[in-house]
C-alpha cells in the first residue's frame, strides 16, 4: 500500500461471477472494465478465487464500498451497458447512489434469509422440547402419581408375559429340532449303489432261438 504497486483504477470496473470448473471447488469472480480496457497490465480481467461463499460475500462487500459494483444482467441476456438507456440518462452520482442502495439491500436480504434459515429449525426444536417437558411435569407426572401404588406400574403386563412365554417355547422347539437334525446327520450310514444288471445273456439267447 505504501508503494502503490498494485493499485487499480476503479473507474468503469465491474464484478461478474465465474462458473466453477469441473474439478475446482473454489468460488470465483472476475473484475473487468466496461469500456473493454485492460484491468491490470495485459489482463483484460482479473479472476479472484476464494474457498467459501462467505469469503466471496466479504470481498464483494469490500469492492462495493470501494465503488466496484456487480454486473447487472437484463432479461434478454444483455448487460446494463447495452440496453439500459434510462440509467445512463440519469445523473451519474444519483446512479451511483441507487446502485449502492440496491447492493446494500440485496446484501441485507441475503443476511436476513440466511439468519432465518439458521434459526428456524433451532426455534422449532426449542419450542417442541419445552412443550414436551411442560407436559411431562404438569400432566403426565401427576397422572402417574395419582395411580396409587407406583410399584404396580413396573410390573410386567399380561401381553408381555404371553409374548415372553411364546418366545421361550419357540426357543426350546428350535433347540430340539437342531438336536434331531444333528443326530440324523451323524448316525446315517450310506451304502453304495448296486451294480447294474447284466442282460447280455438275454441277447445271446434271443439270437440262438431265432437261428
Amino acid at each position: 500500500e505504501k508503494e502503490k504497486k498494485y493499485m487499480l483504477q476503479v473507474d468503469n470496473l465491474k464484478l461478474r461471477d465465474v462458473e466453477k470448473g469441473f474439478m475446482s471447488s473454489k468460488h470465483i469472480f472476475a473484475l473487468f472494465n466496461t469500456e473493454q480496457r485492460n484491468v491490470y497490465k495485459d489482463y483484460r480481467q482479473l479472476e479472484l478465487a476464494c474457498e467459501t461463499q462467505e469469503d466471496i460475500d466479504a470481498w464483494k462487500a469490500s469492492f462495493l464500498r470501494a465503488g466496484v459494483y456487480p454486473e447487472r444482467v437484463t432479461s434478454d441476456g444483455g448487460d446494463e451497458n447495452g440496453s439500459d438507456n434510462i440509467m445512463h440518462s440519469m445523473d451519474p452520482q444519483l446512479e451511483r447512489q441507487v446502485e449502492t442502495i440496491r447492493n446494500l439491500v440485496d446484501s441485507y436480504m441475503a443476511i436476513v434469509n440466511k439468519t432465518v434459515r439458521d434459526l428456524m429449525p433451532k426455534t422449532i426444536m426449542h419450542l417442541m422440547i419445552n412443550n414436551t417437558k411442560e407436559f411431562i411435569n404438569a400432566d403426565l407426572l401427576a397422572q402417574l402419581y395419582s395411580c396409587g401404588d407406583q410399584n404396580t406400574l413396573m410390573e410386567e403386563s399380561q401381553e408381555q408375559a404371553m409374548h415372553r412365554d411364546e418366545m421361550l417355547r419357540m426357543y426350546h422347539a428350535l433347540r430340539e429340532a437342531l438336536s434331531i437334525i444333528g443326530d440324523i446327520s451323524t448316525s446315517t450310514i450310506s451304502t453304495a449303489m448296486p451294480p447294474p444288471v447284466d442282460d447280455s445273456w438275454l441277447q445271446v439267447q434271443r439270437g440262438g432261438s431265432g437261428g
